[in-house]
C-alpha cells in the first residue's frame, strides 16, 4: 500500500517542486531555481518517456537521470548556505529521498525466491479466462513452446512495450514453434482492446482475482498506482514474470526479475529454446 501511494504522489510533488523553481527565477533567486528544477524534473521527464516513447526497460539506477538530481541537491544546499531558503530546500530535499527510495525501494522487489517455477520442473496446471470468459487451461499449451508473460495490464508502459517487441518478433517465434501467451488481471474488456491492436496468433488471457499468480507466488498485493482504480482496475496486480517451457511443460528458464524496470529482450528469451 506504502508504495501504491508513494508512486501516485511523487510525480505531484515533482510539480509541485517544478511550479517553486519557476517561482524562485521569477523573483531572481537563480541558483535555488536550478537547483529545484534539476531535482524535479528527472522524475518527471521519466514517466513522460515512458508512456510516449515506448521504452520497455531501463538500467536498475538510472545513472543519468540519477546524476541531474544529484547535481540539483548539491546546488540546492549551497543555495541554501548562502541565501537560507528553507522552504525551497525542504521541497527539494524531499524530492531527493524521494528518487533514492525510487530507484532502492519502489523498484525493487525484495525476494522472488521461487522453486515452483525452478528450470526442469513441470509448470503446475493452471487455469485462465480467454477475453470472452472461457476457461482455458495450461494443459492446452502441451506440444508447443511457450513464452507466458504475466504482465499487469494495459496500464504499465514497460509492459506495453515489451508486448510490442514481441509483437514485431512474432515472425520469428513462429518460425521456431514457440507460442506466446500473455496473461494479465486485468479486465476481459481491456485484454480484448489490446488484443484488437496486434494482428498477431497470440494467446491474450486473464487471470480472474489473480488466481494463478498467487498459485505461483508470483502476486503483487496494492501492486496498482493508487488512484487508477478509477479506470476499472483492481488493487492487485502480478509481478512481472516470465516463464519458458517446452513441448513437454517443462520449465527451461522463468524470469523473475527483481526490478520492474529490468526486462529480458526477446533474443535473450528465443537463444533458451536453441539451446
Amino acid at each position: 500500500m506504502l508504495k501504491s501511494l508513494f508512486i501516485s504522489t511523487f510525480p505531484i510533488l515533482c510539480l509541485v517542486g517544478l511550479g517553486i523553481s519557476v517561482d524562485q527565477y521569477l523573483q531572481g533567486d537563480l541558483l535555488a531555481a536550478v537547483g529545484l528544477l534539476l531535482l524535479s524534473i528527472p522524475m518527471l521527464f521519466f514517466l513522460g518517456r515512458l508512456f510516449l516513447a515506448d521504452v520497455a526497460r531501463t538500467s536498475s539506477n538510472l545513472n543519468i537521470y540519477s546524476g541531474f538530481v544529484v547535481v540539483g541537491f548539491f546546488i540546492l544546499i549551497y543555495s541554501f548556505y548562502n541565501n537560507e531558503a528553507q522552504t525551497v530546500s525542504s521541497i527539494g530535499f524531499l524530492i531527493a529521498v524521494c528518487w533514492f527510495l525510487y530507484i532502492k525501494w519502489y523498484s525493487v522487489f525484495p525476494d522472488r525466491t521461487n522453486t515452483l517455477l525452478t528450470k526442469g520442473k513441470a509448470l503446475p496446471s493452471l487455469k485462465f479466462e480467454d477475453a470472452s470468459g472461457n476457461i482455458v487451461s495450461s494443459d492446452s499449451f502441451l506440444g508447443k513452446k511457450n513464452i507466458l508473460m504475466f504482465y499487469r495490464g494495459n496500464w504499465c508502459p514497460l509492459c506495453m512495450a515489451q508486448i510490442k517487441e514481441l509483437a514485431l518478433e512474432y515472425k520469428e517465434l513462429e518460425s521456431k514453434g514457440i507460442q506466446t501467451v500473455l496473461i494479465s488481471p486485468q479486465p476481459h474488456t481491456n485484454t480484448m482492446k489490446l488484443a484488437s491492436k496486434y494482428e498477431v496468433g497470440f494467446k491474450f488471457l486473464v487471470d480472474k482475482d489473480n488466481s494463478v499468480a498467487k498459485q505461483l507466488g508470483i502476486f503483487a498485493k496494492n501492486g496498482l498506482p493508487a488512484g487508477m482504480q478509477v479506470l476499472g482496475y483492481d488493487s492487485d496486480t502480478v509481478m512481472p514474470t516470465i516463464i519458458l517451457t517446452d513441448e513437454m511443460g517443462n520449465i527451461i528458464h522463468s524470469d523473475l526479475t527483481s526490478n520492474y524496470r529490468v526486462r529480458p529482450e526477446p533474443a535473450d528469451l528465443i537463444k533458451y529454446f536453441e539451446i
